[in-house]
C-alpha cells in the first residue's frame, strides 16, 4: 500500500511540475507600452542579434549561421531590419510595434521532412517556416516576421488581413527558442543596437518623426 502511495505521489509531483512548467512558457507579462504615436515598440522579448539596411525588397537575413530570403512587395525600398533573437527562457508571445491594420499576412509552411538528414541545409534554411505581417497605419507601415526551426511546426498567428489593432496588441506566438525580424522605413531613428535585450510591448526601438 505505502509503495502505491509513492508512485502516486510521484505522478502528482511530474504532473504538476509539468503543468507549472507549460504555465511558465505560456505566459504573457503584464507590459507597460508607451502611448507616443511616434514610439515603435518591439514586438518580441528577446536579444537584437543584428541591424540591416536593406536597399532592395529581397529581406536576407541569418538564422543559426544559414541565409534565410523573404520577399517584402508591400515594404518600400530602403528599409531597416531589427533581428531579433528568443530562447526558451523569454516570452513567447509577439506584440504589434504599432497600432494599425493587418493588411497583409503571409504564410510560409517550409520544408520539414528530413531536414535532419538533409544535405542541402541552405535550401531548408530559405523554406524555415515563417509568418509574415504588414501593418500599416497613417503614418507609417511596418514589417514582423515571425520564423520557426527547421524540425517543428511552432508559429500561431491569432489575426487576419483586416483585423486592426492598437500598439502592444498580442498577435501571435512562437514555441520554443525562434526569431522574430522586424522591418522598419528607413527614416525611423534607431534606439536600440546589437546586444540589446529587448521586452516586447515594452522597449522602444524607434522614433518616427512627427508630422
Amino acid at each position: 500500500m505505502a509503495k502505491k502511495r509513492k508512485v502516486i505521489y510521484t505522478i502528482l509531483s511530474l504532473v504538476t511540475i509539468l503543468l507549472l512548467f507549460f504555465a511558465w512558457f505560456n505566459r504573457v507579462p503584464q507590459r507597460h507600452i508607451p502611448h507616443a504615436t511616434n514610439a515603435i515598440v518591439s514586438p518580441a522579448n528577446g536579444k537584437v542579434i543584428a541591424i540591416q539596411e536593406e536597399q532592395d525588397q529581397i529581406l536576407r537575413f541569418f538564422k543559426k549561421g544559414r541565409e534565410n530570403l523573404v520577399s517584402l512587395p508591400l515594404i518600400n525600398p530602403p528599409y531597416k531590419a531589427i533581428v531579433i533573437e528568443m530562447n526558451v527562457s523569454n516570452v513567447h508571445a509577439q506584440r504589434m510595434p504599432i497600432g494599425g491594420k493587418i493588411i497583409s499576412k503571409r504564410y510560409i509552411p517550409g520544408r520539414f521532412q528530413n531536414a535532419v538528414f538533409s544535405k542541402n541545409k541552405k535550401k531548408l534554411a530559405e523554406e524555415n517556416e515563417k509568418m509574415i505581417h504588414i501593418i500599416k497605419n497613417d503614418d507609417t507601415t511596418v514589417g514582423v516576421i515571425q520564423v520557426a526551426g527547421i524540425l517543428a511546426r511552432r508559429i500561431q498567428s491569432f489575426v487576419n488581413e483586416g483585423d486592426v489593432l492598437q500598439k502592444g496588441d498580442i498577435f501571435g506566438r512562437i514555441l520554443l527558442g525562434s526569431q522574430v525580424v522586424l522591418v522598419l522605413p528607413d527614416d525611423a531613428q534607431l534606439n536600440v543596437k546589437v546586444g540589446d535585450v529587448l521586452i516586447d510591448g515594452d522597449s522602444i526601438v524607434a522614433t518616427l518623426k512627427k508630422k
